[in-house]
This record gives C-alpha cells, structure tokens and sequence, in this order.
C-alpha cells in the first residue's frame, strides 16, 4: 500500500515538470535567397538543420547551431556553393496572438566554399572570376524572424538572415564581385521536446 501511495505522490511532483517541456527542439527547412546570395552562390535555393535550446520565462532567449548547405549554380564554367555553421542566439517576444511570437538575435558564422571551374588569367574579366577568393574567418549575423506554434511540440518559422560573408580583397589581383554579405529566408518547422 505505501509502495502505491509513494508512486502516486511521486508523479503527481513529476506531472507539472513533464507539462513545462525540456527547452530542447530541433528544426530545418528551406532557404530562399535573395539577390545578395545569388551575388556568391548564382543559387538562390538551399536548406539547413539546426537544434536550439530556450531558457527564460519573461523573455525567453533561445541559443542554438544550424548547418546550412548553399548549393551553387554553374555560370560561365565557375561554380562556388557554401556551407554554414552557425552559433546564434534569439530574444523570443510575445505578440497579442498567443500561437505568434517574434524573433530577434545575433549569430557567428564559420563558411566553407568549394569552387569548381577554371577562372579567366585576365585580371579584369570579372565575369569569369569566382565572386571571392576567401571566406574563412568568424562573420556576424543578424536574425529577424516569427514562429508561428500549431500545436505545444509543432511550430513553423519564417527567419530572414543577413551575414557578412567577404569584403572587397585589397591583395587579390583579380577583379571579383566582392562586398558579398549574403542574406535570405529560412522557411521551417521546428520540433519541441
């Protein structure tokens, strides 16, 4: 009887704890490039994973990594495509429709490019350049977004990102599109544990 009366108590303490969630959720989705990403990748398509974690109760703040693939598309022979990683974090802001919040945050980002093709020897044929020669380094992001929950473990997102990506190269000697600071929408859902 008190081994009943034990477990009984026990997961009436548990109960609310289960109801609250863990904070953990993981989504993906589609990018939609605008005309600053088509500018590196002459793609305008993509997709990422990512896994967050939010804590907080009057402002939730959210802290997450997402992998991103930015395929390329060949034009004049040269193809460039970039991979993402990403550190970032989001305010999470209630609006008059409890189901809508909105997002705000900053984020790091780590490219890889991959190239393939041959590039023109003349130094002023910019169209037969890669768009930049180098995008290593740590770049600043930021995240302006609305999620949008179906229910308490399915939601849908809809985030424009804008990140620095490469500056014009004072000691390439190429000519090359440069400047690139690409951003687009990320169309997801996201899965809350």
């Amino acid at each position: 009887m008190f081994k009943h009366l034990r477990s009984s108590l026990l997961g009436l303490i548990v109960l609310p704890l289960a109801a609250q969630g863990t904070g953990f959720s993981i989504g993906g989705g589609l990018l939609v490039g605008n005309d600053s990403l088509k500018k590196a990748t002459n793609g305008s398509t993509g997709f990422h994973l990512g896994a967050d974690y939010t804590v907080g109760t009057q402002i939730p703040v959210r802290f997450g990594f997402t992998l991103a693939s930015m395929p390329g598309s060949a034009v004049n022979g040269l193809k460039t495509s970039l991979t993402l990683v990403q550190a970032h974090g989001d305010m999470v802001i209630d609006t008059p429709a409890t189901a809508l919040k909105g997002l705000v945050g900053l984020s790091l980002n780590s490219y890889s490019m991959s190239r393939s093709g041959i590039e023109s020897t003349d130094e002023l044929d910019v169209d037969h350049h890669f768009p930049v020669r180098d995008a290593s380094g740590l770049k600043l992001g930021l995240r302006l977004g609305m999620s949008y929950a179906f229910t308490k473990q399915l939601s849908a997102e809809v985030v424009f990102q804008q990140t620095e990506l490469a500056g014009k190269d004072l000691e390439d000697p190429m000519v090359r599109r440069g400047g690139i600071n690409p951003s687009w929408f990320e169309l997801g859902v996201r899965w809350h544990f």
